[in-house]
């Protein structure tokens, strides 16, 4: 087991010597400084995991020394101060400049000791968040490559897409590939969790769905093929819900499968219709079959395709919001390629709106 490393800053040398000591045969090891400076000089080279401050220092007390590790970003290391004044008002300043906790002379050792072990907790886990902040920043870059280009513009049909993860990293996810014969498959999806758990689950159900596009181009038999492989992969209380679908550019013909994710709509000028097939989830059952279902897109209509994230859009009046508001702004007018997208994306980024999930709407203009 790894050591702590204390640093003790005190300018009584008396003082330095007994809690040198004493934390020495508890395990430690020890660093000392007689001021404030030596302490500001060593921290610029020392690793320490915690720091006893004495509060009274001449030239420069426990208070400047605080703020100066503070302001300068020195080290996040716990602060244990020490002082023989009890003073409310030097307590509250130094609460107010990170220290964990206070302790006067002469204190207890048991006392001193379970302070010193309660802030090198304190230590782990403030480490701990550092570290998960460097994962988490990784992973949503990673995540980024995930992705196709949220917008795609062909012949026959244009792509737009928009993905809004609850936090720094989601679990929605969806994919598009075009083929030489003018067709597109493509899949929305939704993992089950959220963060870095859901983020690794997305890349797991890309490379799946790529794998098995390389056996059959048929919906239904790509999600049977993604459903076999995930039941092996996911842990048995995860699962996700997809949307795949061949669309062919030149007749407007659609094949499609579900399991279990949010019905998409085939929206135009004098038509809404919901795409009403819907199978399992994804993951639960090994040897479930997912059929193909058909329909047609006509020119100037569109495939609205989402997560189950803008289902569950609260208003600042804690209403929660229907998805009509979202199929009107859609059929209400001629769509308009990026510019009617772009009015969709900005009334599902309404900052009046609580969010409590991933939210993910792709739009497929058959022109």
């Amino acid at each position: 087991m790894i050591k702590k490393r204390i640093l003790i800053i005190d300018d009584e040398e008396s003082v330095r010597d007994f809690m040198k000591k004493i934390l020495t045969r508890s395990g430690y090891i020890i660093f000392t400084a007689s001021d404030g400076r030596e302490a500001i000089d060593m921290l610029g080279t020392v690793y320490v995991d915690l720091i006893i401050l004495d509060m009274n220092m001449p030239n420069m007390n426990g208070i400047d020394v605080l703020r100066h590790i503070r302001n300068s970003n020195l080290t996040n290391k716990p602060v244990l101060m020490v002082s023989g004044s009890h003073d409310s008002d030097l307590r509250t300043e130094s609460y107010k400049l990170g220290a964990y906790d206070f302790i006067t002379k002469p204190e207890h050792t048991e006392v001193m000791l379970k302070r010193i072990e309660n802030g090198l907790k304190i230590g782990e886990i403030l480490d701990f968040n550092e570290f998960m902040k460097v994962e988490l920043f990784m992973a949503k870059k990673l995540q980024k490559y995930i992705f196709p280009e949220p917008e795609n513009i062909s012949e026959y049909i244009d792509i737009y897409a928009m993905n809004l993860p609850l936090s720094d990293i989601g679990g929605d996810l969806y994919d598009y590939i075009h083929f030489r014969n003018n067709k597109i498959l493509l899949f929305v999806a939704d993992v089950s969790g959220h963060s870095i758990s859901a983020s690794i689950f997305t890349a797991i159900v890309k490379m799946v769905f790529r794998n098995a596009v390389k056996t059959t181009e048929n919906p239904g038999e790509i999600m049977t093929i993604v459903n076999r492989e995930l039941s092996m992969s996911l842990p048995v209380e995860s699962f996700v819900t997809m949307f795949c679908c061949l669309i062919d550019g030149l007749t407007g013909s659609i094949q499609y499968s579900n399991a279990g994710h949010p019905k998409p709509y085939i929206i135009g000028k004098n038509r809404c219709i919901e795409l009403t097939e819907n199978d399992p989830f994804l993951g639960p059952i090994k040897d479930t079959e997912y059929p193909s279902y058909n329909a047609v897109i006509n020119n100037d209509e569109i495939l609205f395709i989402y997560t189950d994230g803008l289902l569950d859009l609260i208003d600042d009046e804690f209403r929660q919001i229907n998805p009509d508001v979202f199929l009107n702004m859609l059929s209400c007018k001629k769509f308009n390629g990026k510019k009617s997208f772009e009015e969709l994306t900005e009334k599902i980024s309404d900052q009046r709106y609580i969010r409590s999930d991933d939210c993910t709407a792709v739009v497929l203009w058959k022109k």
